[in-house]
């Protein structure tokens, strides 16, 4: 099964929440009832940023998160445990309204569940990964040169790009280079020479 939960962003900072999580690989919760296993996609009312797999559900109180921007009550409801697969906020679905996909929340049907893998794959800039476990494995190995002792720039060494929250890290010739996820995609592309400001900027092009 695969499902579409659309986050309300002003309960829950959908967008750091999942930039945090998939940093840490630390799964985190969300108020849907799902089975262990399947697939979910995340979006904001703006559109798609996340890719997951549901861990498990459970009848409990909201467990706690600093991302939640609404008080915390006492009532219980279904939790979905969630594990995040991949995570794009520059992603060409982000731009694109659920209304104008005409995708709906929730269970999807088999048919949009093949065109939304696909599209989201072909926009995210891991497309050669095919499976979910290839996946976890690009992620834990992001994970294991996030955590080398350098610490990031403050800047993007190709571009330039700011926006430190989506920085990364780019193994080179035996050092760590600090990249935005395009550079990072066109460095793998062996394509260092093109810069896309475009797609790596909050500025808009002229």
């Amino acid at each position: 099964m695969c499902h579409l939960l659309i986050i309300e962003e002003s309960e829950f900072a959908l967008r750091q929440a999942v930039v945090t999580y998939y940093e840490t690989k630390e799964p985190f919760y969300l108020p849907a009832e799902l089975s262990e296993g399947e697939e979910v996609f995340l979006a904001t009312k703006d559109g798609i940023i996340a890719y997951a797999e549901v861990l498990f559900s459970e009848y409990t109180t909201r467990p706690a998160d600093p991302h939640w921007l609404r008080e915390a009550d006492e009532q219980e409801q279904t939790y979905a445990c969630l594990d995040l697969i991949s995570v794009d906020l520059r992603h060409p679905l982000l731009g694109s309204s659920l209304l104008g996909l005409k995708i709906t929340p929730g269970q999807m049907d088999p048919k949009i569940r093949q065109w939304l893998v696909e599209a989201w794959q072909a926009g995210h800039f891991e497309s050669d990964v095919t499976t979910i476990e290839q996946a976890k494995e690009r992620r834990m190995e992001r994970f294991r040169e996030r955590n080398h002792l350098t610490p990031l720039e403050k800047t993007c060494e190709l571009c330039g790009n700011t926006q430190q929250s989506i920085l990364e890290w780019h193994e080179h010739q035996g050092h760590f280079q600090t990249v935005c996820p395009t550079c990072h995609r066109l460095a793998h592309q062996g394509l260092h020479e093109i810069k896309d400001i475009a797609a790596t900027s909050d500025e808009s092009s002229p």
